[in-house]
C-alpha cells in the first residue's frame, strides 16, 4: 500500500495542512511542539510527537516477550500533504484512534503521561 496516496476519510472537509497546524497549535500551546510524549490512551500505550512538519502516533507494544526490533508500529501520521491511518495500513479491521480521535484527545487531554 502506498501511504501517499491515502486520506483519512474523518478529514475530508479539512485538507492535511489544516489538520497539521491544527494539531502545531494545539501541541505549541501545550508546551509540547518538538517533543515526543508517551502516553496512556484508551488502555494503550503510545508515543506521539508533532512539529511544525509532522505528526506522529506510534502504539508501543506491551508484549514484552516481542524482538527489540519490534517495539511498536505506525498508526497515525500526518504531513501537510498527507493522512495516514492504521486502519487504512493493516488488511484487518484496525482497533487504533483515527485522526480525528487524535485530535480530540489531544485537544481535551484526555490521556495520561506515563
Amino acid at each position: 500500500m502506498n501511504p501517499e496516496n491515502t486520506t483519512c476519510q474523518e478529514s475530508t472537509e479539512n485538507s492535511p495542512g489544516d489538520v497539521l497546524q491544527k494539531l502545531v497549535g494545539v501541541f505549541a500551546s501545550k508546551g509540547w511542539l518538538n517533543q515526543t510524549l508517551r502516553i496512556k490512551y484508551r488502555n494503550r500505550r503510545y508515543r506521539i510527537s508533532c512539529s511544525e512538519k509532522e505528526f506522529f502516533a506510534y502504539r508501543i507494544n506491551d508484549n514484552c516477550y516481542v524482538s527489540p526490533g519490534f517495539p511498536g508500529w505506525l498508526v497515525c501520521f500526518v504531513t501537510p500533504d498527507h493522512i495516514v491511518n492504521d486502519a487504512e495500513m493493516c488488511p484487518f479491521p484496525s482497533t487504533e484512534p483515527s485522526i480525528h480521535d487524535w485530535l480530540q484527545c489531544i485537544v481535551e487531554h484526555d490521556f495520561e503521561l506515563i
